[in-house]
């Protein structure tokens, strides 16, 4: 099998066919990371569920470790530019700076939400990983920059000052209190987000975020 250099650990191929093989493997390892919660599955239950060969796989990977890192890379940098697609506009327009904060708290939190399932595993694959905790703190200081952004941008459109460390420190809060509502880190089987009510969280969540940022 033809292939290009290696990237990311995977080695890149030149034909159609062996692209598209390998996007059925990458499937299989988000449906596993799904089911499970978590990394614990083989390459060889990676191979049944993508109809492909185990050699075929190790074709491409040197391990499985490689081919997580790679699906994390692929996946994080959809979530990346979701984010800002999202986020960075979701305040702009709206009627006071309160709406505006509820609006990007809100477009932040449904991300996380919407992706339990990818984040969780990789929350604790990265306890071990540290390619993967680092390729998770890039994304986490990307999307603080976003949110960071986005506050600020609003702040200054109704005429309010914002130091930005203001805005990180309301990030921190956001984000730890997200993580903790939505049990990322834990078996994406376990769902502690049903004992509350979203909406209800949502609320807490902009309202806290508001009093940080209009705090004296």
């Amino acid at each position: 099998m033809a292939t290009r250099s290696t990237v990311n650990g995977v080695a890149e191929p030149k034909q159609r066919r062996s692209r598209d093989s390998f996007a059925k493997v990458r499937s299989a390892v988000l449906q596993l990371l799904q089911e499970r919660g978590n990394g614990q599955f083989s390459i060889a239950e990676v191979s049944a569920a993508a109809g492909l060969s185990i050699g075929s796989i190790y074709g491409r990977v040197a391990s499985k470790a490689d081919l997580l890192r790679v699906v994390q890379s692929e996946e994080f940098d959809r979530l990346d530019t979701e984010t800002e697609g999202r986020v960075s506009n979701a305040g702009v327009g709206a009627q006071t700076f309160e709406h505006a904060t509820t609006a990007i708290v809100t477009a932040y939190a449904e991300i996380l939400r919407e992706n339990r399932e990818l984040l969780s595993p990789f929350f604790l694959l990265g306890v071990e990983d540290r390619a993967i905790r680092d390729r998770g703190r890039q994304s986490g200081d990307a999307g603080q920059a976003v949110f960071v952004r986005a506050l600020t941008t609003a702040a200054a459109e109704h005429r309010i000052e914002l130091p930005a460390e203001r805005a990180e420190w309301a990030f921190e809060v956001f984000y730890s209190l997200s993580v903790r509502y939505l049990g990322l880190g834990v078996a994406a089987t376990v769902s502690p987000e049903s004992d509350y009510d979203w909406n209800d969280v949502l609320g807490r969540l902009a309202d806290t975020v508001h009093l940080i940022l209009t705090s004296s």
